[in-house]
C-alpha cells in the first residue's frame, strides 16, 4: 500500500471516529434532556412521595369554603411515600362536609402531568346536597409508565354551585 493511500485510509478512519463521537454525544444529550426515552424492561415501581389536593371552590355566605380547606396534603401520616407499578393506579380518598346551605357539584378532577385520572367513586359530576356531612370522593389516579421515577402529585378538584 502506498503512503498516499495509507494517509487516505487514516483520514477516513479519523473522520469516521469524529462522526461517531458526535452522534454519541448528541444521543446522550437527548436522553439527558428527556427528549429521547430509552425502552426499559425494568419492573421498578413509580414512587409517589405525596399528594397535594387543591379544591377549587367558592365560599359560603359566612365567607368559609364550601367543603372545608382548599388545600389538603397527603404525606407520611397518610401512608406516603407509596410505590405503584409503572402505569398502574392507586386511589386518593377525599372526605368532606358541605358547609353551605345550598347544593354544590364536584364536576372535575385534574391531575398534574404526567398523571391521568381513571375513575371516581361516585362518578362525576357529583352533586353534594346542602349541609351534607358524609361526603367522600375516591379518585383513581394512574401513574405514568416511567419505571423508577419519583413524583409528588397535585390533583385539582373543581366544584360549582348547582343551578
Amino acid at each position: 500500500m502506498s503512503p498516499r493511500s495509507r494517509r487516505t485510509v487514516r483520514r477516513l478512519i479519523f473522520f469516521a471516529v469524529i462522526a461517531v463521537a458526535i452522534v454519541v454525544v448528541a444521543l446522550v444529550a437527548l436522553v439527558a434532556d428527556g427528549v429521547l426515552v430509552l425502552p426499559s424492561n425494568s419492573s421498578a415501581p413509580v414512587t409517589i412521595t405525596s399528594v397535594h389536593l387543591e379544591i377549587d371552590q367558592g365560599n359560603t355566605s359566612g365567607g368559609h369554603p364550601w367543603f372545608g380547606p382548599s388545600s389538603i396534603y397527603y404525606g407520611a401520616a397518610n401512608g406516603y411515600p407509596l410505590s405503584v407499578a409503572a402505569g398502574a393506579s392507586w386511589s386518593v380518598v377525599w372526605t368532606f362536609i358541605n358547609f353551605d346551605d345550598v347544593a354544590h357539584t364536584v364536576y372535575k378532577v385534574s391531575p398534574a402531568t404526567p398523571f391521568t385520572i381513571g375513575t371516581t367513586q361516585p362518578t362525576l359530576p357529583y352533586s353534594v346536597p346542602a349541609g351534607y356531612d358524609d361526603g367522600a370522593l375516591a379518585i383513581n389516579v394512574i401513574a405514568p409508565s416511567n419505571p423508577g421515577a419519583t413524583f409528588a402529585v397535585t390533583l385539582v378538584v373543581q366544584a360549582e354551585t348547582v343551578s
